[in-house]
């Protein structure tokens, strides 16, 4: 059964692979990413993997990124160009834990405090 989160409106799910009770069993849990959501609006990014997969041992990783808006020689945002991930991205929190109820809690943390956290001014 799919994991319950709250995720507020503006956010884009790209990949959910959180099941309830994940942390039964980490040996049937890999694949690359397990979570992965964008908000554009934002320029945010969030991440979670489980390194090594498939490792009764393994570790949550939750990386937040995010995306500085491209500039006009002016310093203006230039807002018609799409969101791309790229090197001027920055990581702005990773945390790691064995806990999968620590981990959700930390997730829907970080997704509600991007969803209204402005890193640049206008």
């Amino acid at each position: 059964m799919m994991q319950p989160l709250r995720i507020p409106g503006g956010w884009l799910i790209a990949v959910n692979k959180l099941r309830l009770a994940m942390d039964d069993d980490l040996s049937q849990v890999g694949g690359a990413t397990l979570f992965h959501a964008v908000n554009a609006a934002r320029r945010f990014n969030i991440d979670v993997d489980l390194r090594p997969e498939f490792d009764v041992h393994g570790v949550f990783h939750l990386t937040v990124g995010y995306q500085p808006w491209p500039r006009s020689p002016k310093g203006r945002r230039i807002k018609h160009v799409p969101l791309h991930f790229d090197s001027d991205g920055r990581c702005m929190h990773a945390f790691e834990t064995r806990s999968y109820p620590t981990l959700v809690r930390e997730l829907e943390h970080w997704i509600a405090r991007c969803t209204v956290w402005q890193v640049e001014p206008g």
